[in-house]
């Protein structure tokens, strides 16, 4: 005899994110972001069409969210982000799928040399730009990691830091303080100071580098 008790649909246990799911949330988040008043922040010229090239985005873990939908189409173009390989970051590669931006999964724990090579040849065709959240995808939050270093010295390929920061929001409780903007609110889309990182460089000196760079940028 059934119980009569009525179950509802959960994501518990589900390794894929049904795509009607990610369709709707991705409907909901450009929604979101048109009620938004954006300024995009180049003082160093990246989006200038006259200026060609690879890159390596670095961005904190925490503005992953609203990056995709609120980042202008010449990033957004031929633009692949790294997502890691767990059920979450299955999910978010589901969902990111729907804004037009490739992925490459992986992280340091599942996948990473894989990723790496993978993101190697994705640099390797013109003007194509490979996005790293740099503190995920577990954190410290604000404390980047090395594989960002490794992949510029190998690849040649400049990073530009990356921050988006809202006048108002919500911070959820998760270990990076996810960052959703208020509807309404005014967002900044910063693009920070271009480096390269030689092949003998240090690699702890070029991580606080990158870390400096992006705290420039970075409004909380």
């Amino acid at each position: 005899m059934s119980s009569g008790r009525r179950r509802f649909f959960t994501l518990k246990n589900k390794r894929h994110m049904p795509k009607w799911i990610a369709f709707l949330a991705a409907c909901l988040v450009r929604l979101w972001t048109w009620t938004l008043r954006v300024e995009v922040v180049d003082p160093h010229g990246f989006l200038n069409p006259d200026r060609v090239g690879e890159r390596i985005a670095a961005i904190w873990h925490n503005r992953l969210l609203f990056a995709a939908p609120l980042a202008p189409q010449r990033l957004r173009r031929n633009a692949s982000v790294l997502i890691s390989a767990s059920r979450d970051g299955e999910y978010v590669s589901t969902f990111i799928r729907f804004f037009d931006v490739g992925v490459v999964r992986g992280s340091s724990s599942r996948g990473g040399v894989k990723a790496f090579l993978e993101m190697l040849e994705v640099l390797r065709h013109p003007n194509h730009t490979v996005v790293l959240t740099v503190d995920g995808p577990r954190g410290p939050m604000y404390q980047p990691h090395h594989g960002i270093i490794g992949l510029a010295q190998k690849s040649g390929v400049p990073i530009v830091p990356i921050s988006i920061n809202a006048s108002h929001r919500w911070n959820l409780k998760s270990w990076d303080r996810m960052q959703i903007p208020w509807p309404f609110s005014k967002v900044r889309f910063v693009f920070g100071q271009p480096f390269s990182v030689a092949d003998d460089a240090d690699m702890d000196e070029a991580l606080e580098r990158l870390k400096r760079e992006l705290m420039d940028i970075t409004v909380d």
